[in-house]
């Protein structure tokens, strides 16, 4: 015999949104009531220990005061993307990249996105120039039959 379960956090019961924006778990609240009026005696030990060469205490400080980046720049020799055929020679010079160990899979990942994008905004102009160019040959062809009617 199998039981269904009932999926955990939603949907919620009608009028009942979950818990509003921006409000704090359980857990943070208590850490925050603990911490209350002496956060700056606590802040004053981590320092002394960081200074006294604590590397747990210099790593924490450090993370906090200047987090790691998330991406890096990355340098990619490509002409700019105008046309379809340079965004298929990008991704040409994208892979030849990768598979030189030029470029790890994530930032090949997110240049990959970049131009996808720029093949989608291309597409999408050349359609409209056609449409505009079919739209005036109509325009001409409407033009010279009710001249001639």
């Amino acid at each position: 015999m199998t039981s269904v379960r009932k999926p955990r956090g939603r949907p919620f019961q009608p009028g009942n949104l979950g818990r509003p924006v921006g409000s704090k778990n359980r857990t943070t609240q208590l850490l925050e009531r603990l911490a209350e009026g002496e956060a700056e005696q606590i802040l004053q030990t981590v320092l002394k220990k960081a200074k006294g060469g604590n590397d747990a205490s210099l790593r924490m400080l450090m993370d906090r005061l200047w987090p790691p980046r998330k991406g890096q720049p990355v340098k990619l020799d490509i002409p700019p993307l105008k046309t379809s055929t340079d965004v298929l020679s990008a991704i040409r010079s994208l892979w030849s990249a990768i598979g030189d160990g030029r470029f790890t899979p994530d930032e090949a990942s997110a240049l990959s996105l970049v131009a996808e994008r720029s093949m989608a905004v291309i597409s999408q102009q050349e359609i409209l120039k056609r449409i505009e160019a079919l739209e005036k040959e109509r325009e001409l062809r409407d033009a010279t039959n009710f001249e001639t009617t």
